[in-house]
């Protein structure tokens, strides 16, 4: 299905669940929002595509509705009819967000910041959607919320595209709100962390840097006092080794050599003796095995068989030779089946036997020489050591300990040297961050100092802003007739409507006919402001579901509301740019049914159940649909 629009205010009208809410939605979807996609669009529409006009550029966007491929939208230039490559709604490059930003002429880094002075939140990227909030009307927000008001997280945002759309702000305003606030964040950051050390300089005990100082530099004289006392003793160290003193020390390392080696020779032997206990019983399991063998022999050498063993005929009957076997009439050698063979392999194997037992033997005499070896060798060590000791006690031993004194102030010297040093590095870091938050500080008040400058040079403007559209406000709600309104502006601090004296937030939740007629009123007035003012950015259309329904089908004030839309769009009629005409204003209304008497001033296309939005999907009924929004 194809849709245009070239009117300058185009209804589509029909009753409930024809599908004009879901076709809103479509175009959303087509922009690259998230929308509210009905079920019958996610089961047969397979892709939306809009032909847009934005500034100078002209696009056509095509993005499908399955949700594996839905976050790339396929660009084509229009005007160039070049196919651009396909853009991303996520943050993947190239992002449709930023091809939409800039065709409206507005940069896509810019960031919507809190307003409170206590905020470090820099803010979150203004988006295309953001934008199109102030350009689509949902029915299920036309009685209660303006562009998401209700959502306190998206205040800053709101105002930031308010102010942006009106040209009471720019870019540079926008990022300078947003670097005060990240100062603001790297102030409490910088303050949180001076807190910290501080914390750890008051367990430290060192109230000031120049008591740290101080106690470095008495740490600095004690380690070089202490060094040179200990190059004293050191030197009346040296000359205590003496000839005889030397000769037992040498003697006492060859003696732990030959224990070492004893030791070394005692593990040998005792693998040595392991695998030949080991042989020695395999050796006696052959033997035992041809015992058995033997043993067998004679017992069924004593069997005389009187059938054959393998084909059972009888064996009784045959003449045997003498000296033959009865059965395989063989000669039988040797009594019970010994053979030669079996005689010579148990000889071998007692031969091994009685070899392995000699080196068994050899082995446990070397291993009893070792093991006396190694007992003498240890006694001589012990001997020597103690007289080793007996001789360097008395001379050496108060040295020593005078030695291990001078060592340890010198180590607890080099270590409260360490200690402070790290005192002063801590003492360092404070001054620094100290240092970096007044630099922040400072930073802080002239970004503040440069707002002011920015937002003071817009005050005349925004002054001139606010004049017109309260002026405006105020004459579309008379004009509009609502009841129960007398009086109504617009709140020049949260750009919002208010009735009766009562802020928007608290007016709004109402819901019903009159809050619905403030809002459309409110929303006629700032498309109506935004095209008398030049330097504005304000996109110059509107999709808006459903006035009619949301105000009670009242036709006073249905007929006012229509009136009033019909008049804005006759006082910004369509203008020829480059011999093309193009709409000033475009507006784009889904309803339910209109006042007859301005048919003739719109382009008006009406759905049916027999004909809806999609109307090559058949329409289950009105029983069967489920309205979105309901």
């Amino acid at each position: 299905m194809r849709y245009a629009f070239p009117s300058d205010l185009s209804v589509l009208a029909g009753p409930t669940g024809v599908g004009k809410t879901t076709l809103l939605e479509l175009v959303k979807f087509g922009f690259g929002g998230e929308a509210d996609i009905a079920e019958v669009a996610r089961d047969y529409v397979v892709e939306v595509r809009i032909d847009a006009t934005l500034g100078d550029s002209r696009y056509r966007l095509a993005r499908t509705i399955d949700p594996g491929k839905r976050k790339i939208v396929r660009v084509t230039d229009l005007i160039t009819q070049e196919r651009l490559p396909d853009h991303h709604t996520t943050k993947t490059e190239p992002r449709l967000n930023s091809l939409l930003m800039s065709a409206l002429g507005l940069p896509d880094d810019m960031r919507a910041a809190s307003r409170t002075t206590v905020s470090s939140n820099s803010g979150t990227r203004i988006s295309f959607m953001d934008i199109f909030g102030f350009l689509y009307v949902p029915q299920r927000e036309i009685n209660r919320e303006i562009a998401h008001s209700d959502q306190s997280v998206r205040e800053p945002k709101r105002k930031a595209v308010f102010e942006l759309l009106f040209g009471l702000t720019d870019a540079e305003a926008l990022n300078q709100r947003s670097l005060i606030n990240e100062l603001k964040g790297k102030i409490d950051i910088a303050e949180v962390e001076a807190k910290n050390v501080a914390s750890f300089l008051a367990v430290s005990n060192t109230t000031t840097r120049e008591h740290a100082q101080a106690a470095v530099e008495q740490a600095v004289v004690a380690e070089g006092e202490t060094t040179v006392r200990l190059e004293e003793l050191r030197d009346t160290l040296d000359p205590i080794s003496d000839r005889e003193t030397q000769v037992i020390r040498d003697l006492l390392a060859d003696a732990e050599r030959s224990v070492a080696d004893s030791r070394s020779l005692i593990i040998s032997l005792q693998r040595r003796e392991g695998e030949y206990h080991l042989e020695r019983r395999r050796i006696q399991g052959d033997l035992d095995r041809l015992g058995r063998i033997v043993d067998a022999g004679h017992r069924l050498a004593s069997i005389e068989f009187e059938v054959c063993p393998r084909c059972v005929q009888a064996l009784g009957a045959r003449d045997v030779p003498a000296g033959a076997c009865r059965v395989c009439l063989q000669p039988d050698p040797t009594p019970g089946g010994v053979t030669e063979f079996d005689q010579y392999e148990a000889k071998q194997l007692r031969d091994q036997l009685n070899e392995i037992g000699d080196q068994l033997h050899s082995v446990s005499r070397q291993l009893e020489q070792a093991t006396s070896a190694e007992a003498a060798g240890r006694l001589r060590v012990d001997e020597l050591a103690a007289l080793l000791e007996r001789r360097t006690r008395e001379r050496i031993t108060p040295r020593l300990q005078a030695f291990a004194d001078l060592s340890q102030q010198l180590a607890e010297a080099r270590a409260l040297q360490q200690q402070m040093k790290g005192t002063l590095r801590q003492w360092d870091r404070l001054q620094d961050i100290e240092r970096v938050a007044r630099k922040l500080r400072s930073e802080r008040e002239e970004a503040k100092a440069v707002l002011r400058r920015m937002e003071e040079a817009l005050n005349e403007r925004r002054e001139q802003i606010f004049a017109d559209l309260n002026e405006e406000y105020e004459s579309t709600v008379s004009l509009l007739g609502v009841p129960g309104i007398t009086a109504a502006s617009i709140s020049t601090t949260t750009y919002l409507p208010i009735i009766n004296g009562i802020p928007w937030s608290d007016f709004g939740p109402r819901g019903g006919g009159i809050t619905t007629a403030a809002q459309m009123a409110y929303w006629a007035t700032l498309l109506a402001v935004a095209q008398r003012h030049d330097g504005t950015s304000y996109p110059a259309f509107m999709l808006i579901d459903s006035p009619r329904q949301a105000v009670n089908d009242s036709e006073a004030l249905s007929k006012a509301l229509y009136r009033r839309l019909v008049a804005l769009v006759d006082a910004n009629k369509q203008v020829a740019i480059a011999g093309i005409r193009r709409a000033k204003v475009q507006l784009i209304i889904a309803d339910n049914s209109l006042p007859a008497e301005f048919r003739g001033n719109y382009a008006q296309t009406d759905f049916t159940i027999s004909n809806p939005t999609v109307s090559t999907i058949p329409h289950p009924g009105p029983s069967k649909v489920k309205t979105l929004g309901s």
